[in-house]
């Protein structure tokens, strides 16, 4: 079995394309994203009195004047995460005097864009044999979830266990500890390890079992991000940010106590790496969606002598 792992795409139009290629590129017969599939951002697009639109992207104004124009920068906006969407001024000004309206336009986006994911899915996977996992994790919508059930090719191991084949199986948690942020599935960490637990009981063998916990075991050194001040702001040394371990104690000991045959993480873009926890492999494949940079890891596995191979990929 080979397995192609990433995950925080964040709506990357770009990394999507690339991941449902992956099977096929790298010879896998599975693929998997573990979480974090959707953006963060709308980006509108506003018609101006001279005939032309302009939306700030990145930091600069970004105008369009034809049609290809347009299409070109709204595939462009798509390809770092984001959501873009046509307006005039008096809309945008109408958006601007009520923050519910802002996430409300913004919910509706990010479903369109998952369900139009998923019917690209669909229709390139279907009939190939690969099997292709999706979940949510802390920042997606709990709606993703039944989006992602809709589908006729996806697997969703959110919170369960699913048989892979030759006795392996996938168990998922795209639930995380907390963040500074008030992401949808946010939990102490007391209430993780117990979900975490509820799903472990349905292993039939944790040394044949991957654990795809989204959020990295603590202190592994796959959990390393910026320290941040109390406006958010990144601390910084005469060296760079100030960087320390973020990563989840339930993961840890959930690592700990089972000792699954492997750990696949995301969460922490910064911290890409494969690294040992008392003695089971734990990896975390990084994350460059911003850029349509799609790091992933690629893994081997024996049918009877179990993980042969895990390498970090990027494409």
């Amino acid at each position: 079995m080979r397995i192609y792992f990433c995950s925080d795409i964040h709506a990357s139009r770009k990394c999507w394309k690339k991941f449902l290629a992956a099977a096929k590129f790298y010879q896998a017969d599975t693929i998997i994203v573990g979480g974090d599939i959707t953006g963060k951002f709308i980006v509108p697009i506003v018609r101006q009195p001279r005939g032309y639109s302009a939306a700030q992207f990145l930091g600069v104004e970004r105008r369009a004047e034809t049609p290809g124009e347009m299409a070109r920068l709204k595939t462009r906006i798509a390809d770092a995460g984001q959501y873009s969407i046509e307006m005039d001024a008096d809309e945008q000004a109408w958006y601007a005097q009520d923050q519910a309206r802002v996430d409300e336009l913004f919910h509706k986006l990010v479903l369109e864009r998952v369900t139009e994911w998923l019917a690209e899915a669909d229709d390139k996977l279907a009939g190939t044999g690969v099997r292709c996992f999706v979940s949510g994790a802390n920042d997606d919508f709990l709606e993703v979830d039944d989006a992602l059930a809709s589908s006729a090719v996806i697997e969703d191991p959110n919170g369960t266990v699913i048989d892979l084949g030759d006795g392996y199986e996938i168990l998922g948690m795209g639930y995380g500890n907390p963040t500074p942020w008030p992401c949808p599935r946010d939990i102490p960490e007391d209430q993780l390890a117990a979900r975490i637990d509820e799903a472990a009981a349905k292993v039939k063998d944790p040394a044949k079992a991957i654990f795809n916990l989204h959020v990295p075991p603590l202190g592994t050194g796959l959990d390393l991000a910026p320290r941040l001040n109390d406006n958010l702001e990144m601390v910084m040394t005469a060296a760079g940010p100030e960087m320390i371990p973020v990563g989840s104690t339930a993961t840890r000991d959930a690592i700990l106590k089972y000792q699954p045959m492997l750990g696949l993480h995301g969460h922490i873009h910064e911290s890409k790496g494969v690294k040992k926890l008392g003695g089971v492999t734990v990896a975390n494949p990084g994350s460059e969606y911003g850029e349509g940079i799609l790091d992933g890891l690629l893994i081997d596995i024996h049918p009877k002598k179990g993980l042969r191979g895990i390498q970090l990929v990027t494409g």
